[in-house]
């Protein structure tokens, strides 16, 4: 990633064309609009500036807020042999509107503590950083850390590397205005405390090259999932729109399935039958009578007849017990429709001797966390995690809904997708359980897998945000993102 954004700026440098200050400048002001709408006058902005284009942004971003009659004071690295060229362009800039804002720093010692009113900015070390910082940087960035004020980073916050493991002193922002894309470590929750809130400013890099640049790592974006949504015809009936068979609930646990099977309902499969234990057919023909049951006993069927369906979807709530377990085994040896894996039903795979084995080509699986560790095992950081994730669905030609904030899908052809909808309110009990249910009811109307990763989990996000807003993050449930499933249908269908 580091390196096609250097590749992004020379192209635009060279293409456009535009002079590599003038690209510059239009960075500074693009972080410079979206600073002053967070930030008033009323308060000391502190910039601290490294030796190279980063510190350039930073002199920049200092005679525009400057011009706008911020109070400003700039702190830059005492050593002009390793200035860059445009930050020198830029220092004289600067020296012109306020030569005496600058101050320059050969040692951290003696630096004023900064009051809660300060706003320090960031602009040491950019993206191309790929070493830990030591000497002057890593004093002034341990002491920086340690001031009680505001921190906002230009573009990432010095120390953190953009795609690879970071190992060392980081500066901890509360907000990072970045340049053009987001960086992949700002999507990993080991890397939140350093990033804090993340807004990104287009800065023009040039179209051609962006479209043209062979990606591994993408963000789910609105436009993307409204090319997905499902059409649905004058003279459509309930068989255009699949039947699906969710393998869900137990004893105390017939909740997740009422959940599951509501979700795919409400996100419009035609048929929704709920297989479940006998005796807890009951409940679910009194909770959602929209949807039909298919009871078993403790004896597993043997070669069930999948015939009539168009999606499956397996596990929420199913336990892990040796008769749940040989149950759900004996389901899917036959299985030969689009099918999810989720909660208990990876539990159980995880059990199993080369259990991925057992998952059909082409599955959706939905772990959390800890599912995800008991499938995968340990690792040592998200970073090493998300490797571990792709080499599994490449291996086994499977998609993996890795859950969380910017619930990340991987592909069987090595992508990933990070999905930028959700929020804290929806880590409870149950969500997990819709978003078996929504994923299940597109591939039943016919999704394929992608499609049905990338728009059900969008969905699912987008419906706990619209519900957010109706109550708090403490008090939204399960049942609240379902009853919002159309309302984030109708948003993502306005213009």
């Amino acid at each position: 990633m580091a390196e096609q954004i250097r590749e992004a700026d020379r192209y635009t440098i060279e293409h456009e064309p535009i002079s590599s200050i003038n690209l510059m400048e239009r960075a500074a002001s693009a972080f410079v609009e979206l600073f002053i709408a967070t930030y008033s006058t009323t308060n000391s902005i502190h910039i601290f500036c490294g030796y190279g284009n980063n510190g350039g942004d930073g002199l920049a971003i200092a005679r525009l807020l400057l011009q706008k009659n911020y109070s400003v004071a700039v702190y830059l690295l005492a050593d002009s042999k390793s200035y860059s060229a445009d930050l020198l362009i830029n220092l004289e800039r600067l020296k012109e509107i306020n030569e005496h804002c600058i101050q320059y720093v050969a040692t951290a010692a003696g630096l004023i503590e900064l009051s809660a009113h300060d706003i320090t900015v960031d602009a040491l070390f950019g993206s191309g950083l790929n070493r830990s910082l030591t000497g002057l940087a890593a004093d002034l960035v341990s002491f920086l850390n340690k001031q009680k004020n505001i921190k906002v980073a230009v573009d990432i916050p010095s120390g953190l590397f953009a795609d690879i493991v970071s190992d060392g002193l980081i500066f901890c922002a509360h907000h990072t205005i970045t340049f053009q894309q987001p960086k992949l470590s700002f999507l990993f929750p080991e890397n939140f405390y350093v990033v804090g809130r993340w807004e990104t400013a287009a800065i023009g890099l040039h179209k051609d090259l962006i479209a043209s640049i062979t990606a591994d790592h993408f963000i789910t974006e609105r436009a993307d999932v409204q090319a997905m949504l499902p059409d649905r015809g004058k003279f459509d009936h309930k068989g255009t729109f699949g039947h699906a068979f969710i393998h869900a609930g137990n004893h105390g646990k017939m909740g997740a399935a009422v959940l599951c099977s509501a979700a795919c309902m409400r996100t419009g499969a035609g048929l929704t039958t709920v297989h479940v234990p006998e005796t807890t057919e009951s409940t679910l023909n009194i909770a959602i009578p929209e949807v039909m049951t298919l009871s078993y006993s403790e004896k597993p069927r043997k070669g069930f007849n999948w015939t009539g369906f168009s999606a499956a979807g397996f596990g929420p709530g199913i336990g892990t017990d040796k008769i749940a377990a040989n149950i759900f085994l004996s389901l899917i040896k036959n299985v030969n429709v689009p099918t999810v894996f989720d909660a208990d039903a990876l539990n159980i795979i995880s059990t199993q001797k080369k259990g991925l084995n057992l998952l059909p080509k082409n599955c959706i699986i939905t772990p959390h966390l800890k599912e995800f560790e008991r499938l995968a095992g340990q690792t040592n950081n998200w970073y090493e995690r998300h490797q571990r994730q792709l080499q599994i669905s490449k291996q086994h030609s499977i998609y993996i809904v890795l859950k969380g904030a910017y619930s990340c899908i991987t592909t069987p052809e090595g992508w990933s997708y990070f999905n930028p909808t959700g929020n804290p309110g929806m880590a409870k009990g149950g969500s997990g359980d819709v978003l078996t249910g929504i994923i299940t009811g597109l591939l039943a109307q016919r999704c394929n897998p992608l499609q049905a990763c990338l728009l059900g989990v969008y969905l699912h996000g987008l419906a706990g945000d619209i519900a957010v807003n109706k109550t708090s993050v403490q008090s939204l449930s399960a049942s609240d993102i379902i009853a919002n499933i159309g309302n984030a249908y109708n948003s993502l269908s306005a213009e």
